[in-house]
């Protein structure tokens, strides 16, 4: 009798942070679901952070929290909450994917030794015979020194020849020496050691050149065909940790729609929990369910955000501030015509109306966005494949 093949085992492992970094830990997420509900033995290494939300019946991996610039956990428990609340990052310009993995402690020497024998550990006891990295290149090293097969998330603005900065892979190439490895130029170069890439977009979005990259559709959930049809009359707000403050952001988008025909759903854990009038705001919201009945979606440009908005055919107001990726994203859709970009400098009560009255009477503008979201609808059997 021959005994069946066992089941593919994977194990997830997404960008910890911090900060407020929803895309890595939600696509984690619905990855992690799909598999396990196809039959694959699936595992996650997630850290608990503020984006740690639990898997029923996944079994996750401890791993640590980076601080930022690698600081004592204690110096950074009062730190960065002081720093977010003073609105210090909103003055900061991100210009490429290597200052957010330098800035969020995750290229500090100490932490990636610490999570790459972490992961290492969770690779072996779980038999995994895929790593798939949402972003963490201690995974991409633990893979390649345990020889599992690599799986990684790409985005085309968070590549090397989009944009780098030179001279923040220090204390990555102290530990790649220590552990025989290549060194890099740039943290980003890592990325390019996968076995296969995977863009949770389009081309029309992410159009990469010289890469063998598959496009998966929006990795959002899916959207309930039979969802019953409900008047529209809400806009949603989610500006993540974005160059404009949450203070300011509740303080403006409360000037500019109360009293409005509108139900203004705004999510941030640095807000307190309440109902203003027509003003609701919360930690996190049922994004799936609401965007079903939104007329606006008022984002900053995360990829995440820019597709789940898509895929319910919603058009967006964009605030990208001084951050690169969500500068291109935003560029993207304007450039699909299914939004607009609003400056971070001009985030006051008086534009942000203006612009939500423009886009939303724009029959053309959700048109757009409508057919760019029909195009963007999840490849589940194509992705499933490869883990068969």
């Amino acid at each position: 009798m021959i005994k069946p093949e066992r089941n593919m085992r994977v194990l997830i492992v997404p960008m910890a942070a911090m900060a407020e970094t929803a895309g890595p830990g939600k696509r984690c997420r619905i990855i992690a679901k799909l598999l396990y509900k196809n039959g694959i033995e699936v595992a996650t290494c997630m850290a608990r952070d503020v984006n740690f939300v639990r898997i029923d019946g996944v079994k996750n991996y401890e791993l640590e929290i980076p601080t930022p610039l690698g600081m004592p956990d204690m110096a950074a428990g009062i730190f960065f909450p002081l720093v977010q609340k003073l609105g210090i990052t909103a003055k900061k310009t991100v210009k490429s994917f290597d200052q957010v993995l330098y800035f969020t402690g995750n290229l500090n020497k100490r932490y990636l030794k610490k999570s790459v024998e972490d992961i290492r550990k969770a690779i072996r006891d779980h038999n995994a015979d895929i790593v798939y990295s949402e972003f963490n290149i201690s995974a991409i090293i633990a893979a390649k020194l345990e020889k599992t097969k690599l799986f990684i998330t790409v985005s085309y603005p968070t590549q090397k020849e989009y944009a780098c900065v030179p001279g923040l892979a220090k204390g990555l190439n102290q530990l790649l020496s220590e552990l025989g490895l290549p060194l890099v130029s740039s943290a980003l170069e890592l990325f390019d050691r996968a076995d296969e890439y995977f863009c949770p977009s389009i081309p029309e979005l992410e159009p990469f050149r010289g890469k063998k990259v598959r496009y998966i559709g929006a990795l959002c959930a899916n959207i309930n065909e039979n969802h019953p049809a409900k008047a529209k009359n809400k806009i949603l707000v989610y500006m993540g940790n974005g160059t404009v403050s949450a203070a300011k952001m509740f303080r403006e988008v409360s000037r500019a729609f109360e009293g409005s025909p509108y139900e203004v759903y705004i999510a941030s854990s640095y807000l307190k929990e309440g109902v203003q009038g027509n003003i609701h705001v919360a930690k996190r919201w049922d994004f799936n369910s609401l965007l079903n009945e939104a007329v606006l979606y008022i984002n900053h440009g995360g990829q995440n955000s820019m597709m789940d908005g898509l895929i319910h055919g919603v058009p967006q107001l964009m605030v990208p501030g001084k951050v690169f990726e969500r500068r291109y994203n935003a560029g993207a859709l304007k450039k699909a015509g299914a939004g607009r970009i609003l400056e971070h400098t001009e985030f006051e009560a008086k534009r942000i109306r203006m612009l939500a009255e423009e886009i939303i009477s724009s029959k053309e503008i959700t048109e757009n966005a409508e057919n760019i979201g029909s195009m963007l609808h999840r490849k589940d059997e194509e992705f499933l494949a490869h883990f068969r």
